[in-house]
């Protein structure tokens, strides 16, 4: 017990100052209500309305359209029935169709895209901070896919990987469907109380007539993200005393299997290792997790990319581990530009992964997370064992034992306002080497639709000191018609953020988008958007080094598809080369060059869509063409299967270079809690094909089977040769406590 009382008092020490929750709504404020009564009955999650409980539990079906006829009700019937008791809150939608025969459900598998399905969507502002909020989706199949929803109408920090434990089921009628949810109190975080009070929202999507309607009427000035503007939400009165269930969650592991690197081994290698995952609630709104030789075996290789820059690519972040709470460890750049990797002072990826991306050991780690009396709390300590390794020019990489750490705090205020600090230390166990960071940073709404921002940080190095200081700010403006962006940014020369991500430093960078988006309501078209996104970079003396300016259209049809046209003009200013490939030198000097992009996409909600992409144009002293796409089949509810390819041929006066990606992915749903999974790339720069095959079973809610084979193949030579194939078995389960 010292323990939990000492880590409740760091949350105690650090909080910013207590502050009452001046976003309380009263009843009356013209949203939707609902007040569920408690039901003593047995209710089984079966997709049916048959439990007596149903027969009076609360109910509403005012439901609003946003798509396609904003502010009409929904098209077909929906209502919603809510009742709970001691452990769980049970939802059910009832969604009539006047033609069954038209329902998609097409989705089987855990964490599928589900809005190209007949789906609901429930959210629950458990907190009732009107900031944050857990997301669960099913469609008329049952699949699941669920969330955490965070930073009030951006959209920039939706937590999509994370998995809840839950129950659901989903039926077909000659008049409908119908989807039950069976959701744990323990799963979610809320205050304790005597009147416990959440925000509410439920959605139902249409896709053969493209709708989107809510029981809480969402905005189309809201933007794109509007579902996600938490602060609007609708009120879930009279749970009346809760009490957040069990102070622990147990997840052991079991890991074995076998592996072997084909240049250094003769023979295969057993593996196997033993470890755990363990939550520990020290407040109902902060957990405590604890991780021992943390594994990510079932983890889906990263999809290749062609890198046609000097800068490193981006990946993104898979392992369960960071990614829950991820939102809460955020400190950067916002992210609206498409078309420019946002900067972030914290990259979870660098724990546990080397710069080329080879898997680091790592022996364990710790955070914490949880919001209390509006102070958000991130704290995060991670130690990567020692690891040798040969990298793809075959030089040897060793890598000293390190240990991560993150502070994160971000108190609310005003009115969906935050200010916070972050707080970095990344340290050598064997030879005392460090990098550090600090910084604070803001985001404030002005009004429903515009925000200012910005963060201020400062890196230390034990080589690298004075002109270490980054900055950034900006202006957002966003309705459903007209959209600005704007942005300053300097990064100065020594700032040297090693567990962060940036593309420069010792630059000065100003960005100004400026978007229309009208809807003619001819050719089809639901709404076209018109922007120009400028990019002025410089070096801290004034010089410039790149500038690029797009100016693009983008149409989204009534049927879900969609058409984008960009022409590019760029100017860039090598003061250093780079190479294109292992025999192509983009020389130092000063390059003006533009080109033309264009993609298509149809709808998703068929049986079969795809993609077609083209670029052409001058690249550098040279010329570039570039074309691709990608065909996607959906075979009743259990099969998908997606092809992909990506081609580029460039000729500049170094030489010529011609990069492939193929990839495909092929799953197989034997039902929502058990699927296989296929995903094959070759890309021919690094003349590699990469095969990554996975079994996985939920065989309890939260408890799961894996079954992954990796195999890495080189093709140079014209022949096929391994390099490194894995055959692993995880077993995890369960307990809760």
């Amino acid at each position: 017990m010292k323990f939990r009382n000492i880590l409740i008092l760091l949350a105690c020490l650090i909080q910013l100052g207590q502050a009452p929750d001046s976003l309380s709504q009263e009843v009356g404020d013209g949203r939707p209500t609902i007040t569920p009564i408690r039901t003593g009955g047995k209710i089984v999650v079966d997709g049916k309305l048959n439990d007596a409980a149903w027969r009076t539990a609360a109910s509403s079906e005012h439901f609003v359209q946003r798509e396609p006829f904003e502010g009409a009700l929904v098209s077909e019937k929906t209502t919603i029935y809510l009742t709970f008791d001691d452990r769980f809150l049970y939802v059910v939608v009832r969604c009539d169709d006047s033609d069954v025969s038209q329902l998609v459900a097409n989705e089987l598998r855990r964490d599928a895209v589900l809005i190209d399905n007949d789906c609901v969507e429930l959210f629950l502002d458990t907190y009732h901070d009107h900031r944050t909020a857990f997301f669960f989706a099913t469609n008329a199949l049952g699949a699941q896919r669920d969330a955490i929803i965070t930073a009030d109408a951006s959209g920039e920090e939706q937590n999509w990987d994370w998995n809840g434990v839950w129950e659901n089921a989903s039926t077909i009628d000659s008049a409908g469907w119908t989807a039950e949810f069976a959701i744990p109190f323990q799963t979610l975080r809320f205050r304790d109380g005597d009147n416990v009070e959440w925000g509410l929202n439920v959605s139902r999507l249409i896709p053969r007539k493209r709708e989107e309607a809510y029981w809480t009427p969402i905005k189309r000035d809201y933007g794109w993200s509007g579902k996600y503007r938490v602060s609007v939400y609708g009120h879930l009165m009279g749970l009346g005393v809760l009490k957040q269930p069990g102070e622990f969650e147990l997840k052991p592991f079991v890991l074995a299997g076998t592996e072997r690197d084909f240049e250094k081994q003769s023979s295969t290698e057993f593996r196997k290792g033993l470890g755990f995952d363990l939550k520990y609630h020290l407040t109902p709104n902060i957990t405590a997790d604890l991780s021992i030789n943390t594994d990510f075996a079932q983890v889906e290789a990263d999809q290749e990319q062609t890198n046609l820059t000097r800068f490193e690519l981006l990946f993104p972040e898979k392992r369960d581990f960071f990614l829950e709470g991820a939102s809460i460890f955020r400190f950067g750049e916002r992210t609206y530009s498409p078309l420019m990797p946002a900067s972030v002072l914290f990259f979870s990826r660098r724990i546990g992964l080397s710069d080329d991306n080879t898997v680091i050991p790592l022996l364990g780690g710790a955070k914490i997370t949880g919001k209390t009396d509006g102070l958000s709390i991130g704290l995060l300590n991670m130690t990567a064992d020692r690891s040798t390794y040969r990298n793809d020019d075959d030089q040897e990489v060793s890598v000293q034992r390190t240990n991560f750490g993150v502070l994160r705090l971000r108190q609310d205020v005003l009115e969906n306002s935050t200010i916070g600090f972050i707080a970095l230390n990344k340290q050598s166990l064997e030879h005392g080497s460090y990098n550090r960071g600090v910084g604070v940073d803001a985001n404030f709404y002005l009004s429903p639709n515009t925000q200012v921002g910005g963060f201020l940080a400062k890196s230390f190095s034990p080589d690298m000191k004075g002109n270490d200081i980054a900055g950034y700010a900006d202006f957002v403006y966003s309705d459903d018609l007209f959209s600005i962006f704007l942005n300053q940014n300097t990064v100065q020369d020594n700032f040297n953020p090693e567990m962060g991500y940036f593309q420069r430093t010792g630059i000065r960078r100003s960005e100004v988008s400026l978007g229309i988006s009208p809807r003619p309501g001819i050719l089809s078209i639901r709404q076209i958007v018109f922007f120009n996104d400028f990019h002025y970079i410089a070096n801290q003396q004034g010089g410039l080094e790149a500038r690029y300016n797009y100016v693009a259209i983008w149409s989204q049809f009534v049927d879900g598809a969609s058409l984008l046209a960009m022409m590019s003009w760029n100017v860039e200013n090598l003061t250093e080369s780079f190479d294109l490939s292992d025999d192509v030198v983009i020389s130092t000097g000063g390059y003006r060059f533009a080109n033309l992009f264009a993609q298509f996409d149809s709808d998703k909600s068929k049986v079969l869509s795809g993609s077609l992409l083209g670029r052409v144009g001058k690249f550098y002293d040279g010329d570039i063409v570039g074309y691709g796409g990608s065909l996607n089949l959906k075979v009743g509810s259990h099969v998908a299967w997606n092809i992909q390819c990506e081609r580029n041929v460039i000729d500049v006066s170094n030489g010529n270079v011609t990069t492939t990606l193929l990839g495909t992915r092929f799953t197989y749903a034997f039902s929502p809690w058990l699927f296989a999974k296929a995903f094959i790339q070759w890309n021919s720069e690094k003349r590699e094909i990469l095969a990554n095959i996975l079994l996985s079973l939920i065989h309890t809610p939260g408890s799961d089977l894996f079954v992954v084979y990796n195999d890495e193949l080189s093709t140079q030579g014209g022949g096929v040769s391994s390099l490194y194939r894995t055959l692993l078995l995880k077993f995890t389960y369960l307990f809760s406590l």
